[in-house]
């Protein structure tokens, strides 16, 4: 495990871990392990777009209907406002953030933790 986060880009969205990745989780009270090969889409929250990789990474980790814990839409997005807390995002930021993937649609539950590329965009990589 690594202090940050070792991805590789698959294109201009996507990234792929290359090493296992613990994140801590305060409003879960426990870490959460992102395994290698694990591909997501960092952070999809169009305002503040990438203030808060490492919250967008544990969001989407905890949407897959298998993650480790297994969680609520609601507790999913208590996580990420709880680890962009944690990192120092500001408060107003935190909230609308919050507040997007809490009212979000289609995603949550939708893949296994370990879904490729392919299955998550209908899309063939490039290699």
């Amino acid at each position: 495990m690594t202090i940050n986060p070792q991805v590789g880009e698959i294109d201009y969205k996507y990234v792929r871990f290359k090493e296992q990745f613990n994140i801590y989780v305060p409003s879960l009270n426990t870490t959460i392990i992102i395994p290698v090969d694990f591909v997501c889409d960092r952070e999809s929250v169009p305002l503040f777009r990438g203030t808060s990789i490492r919250g967008g990474y544990g969001h989407d980790y905890l949407c897959r209907y298998d993650s480790v814990p297994v969680v609520t839409k609601k507790q999913a997005a208590d996580a990420y406002l709880s680890i962009m807390q944690i990192r120092g995002n500001s408060w107003w930021s935190r909230y609308i953030k919050y507040w997007a993937v809490r009212l979000a649609w289609g995603y949550f539950h939708k893949f296994k933790v370990n879904a490729s590329y392919e299955e998550i965009t209908g899309r063939k990589e490039i290699k």
